[in-house]
């Protein structure tokens, strides 16, 4: 029987071919095509723009450059990529077949990936917490942030929301979910609300732009 760690490597469907491309160079992509619509840079001749949107980045003329190429090459199915490359890798967790959603926000260039799911047990929140936090990390490499939350597969309202950096939920290791889940990675979670332990979460799923 193959173990948890394992399970994460399996089957990602063949159209979510790799993401290669970071959060980092994604918002500097996207800052960079906001910077295109900017009356003061569409007045500029062409070959002053790069160097001009890199100083204002206070970044390299070459990193930019690199983020603009791994942009183009991602293509314009990036976040459908990434979504379903997350819900393939959740596909093969303790979540499989409880997942209500997964979708990512790019609005300003500092992506956060939501994920959503039934939880049937309260006592297993921090691990499903842990297991959906890193699935969307391993999925959407673009992603910042990532904002879970749960809901009581009978009823349907909120039972566990939280957020949490994509730097802290790259750190989570599959094997040690089980083991560490409630005694150190809930504790790298922001915001944390767990209706089982008198803290309910809103009735709302969690905003779209988290602080």
């Amino acid at each position: 029987m193959l173990g948890a760690a394992a399970m994460l490597a399996l089957a990602v469907p063949a159209r979510a071919k790799p993401v290669n491309i970071s959060a980092n160079d994604f918002y500097l992509y996207r800052s960079y095509q906001l910077a295109l619509q900017d009356p003061r840079v569409i007045k500029m001749a062409p070959r002053r723009r790069l160097p001009a949107i890199a100083r204002n980045f206070k970044v390299s003329l070459r990193a930019l450059k690199r983020a603009i190429a791994a942009g183009e090459a991602a293509g314009p199915d990036l976040l459908e990529r990434c979504e379903e490359r997350v819900r393939a890798i959740l596909d093969q967790s303790p979540l499989k077949g409880r997942v209500r959603d997964v979708s990512l926000d790019p609005t300003d260039g500092h992506v956060v990936a939501y994920v959503k799911w039934a939880n049937t047990d309260g006592r297993k929140l921090d691990q499903e917490a842990s297991w959906a936090a890193m699935a969307a990390v391993k999925g959407a490499p673009i992603a910042w942030t990532v904002a879970v939350w749960a809901v009581d597969s009978r009823t349907g309202q909120n039972v566990f929301q939280a957020k949490i950096s994509a730097a802290s939920a790259s750190l989570f290791s599959a094997g040690a979910i089980p083991l560490f889940a409630t005694a150190r990675y809930i504790r790298m979670f922001e915001d944390v609300k767990n209706a089982y332990l008198g803290n309910p979460p809103p009735a709302s799923p969690p905003s779209k732009s988290p602080d």
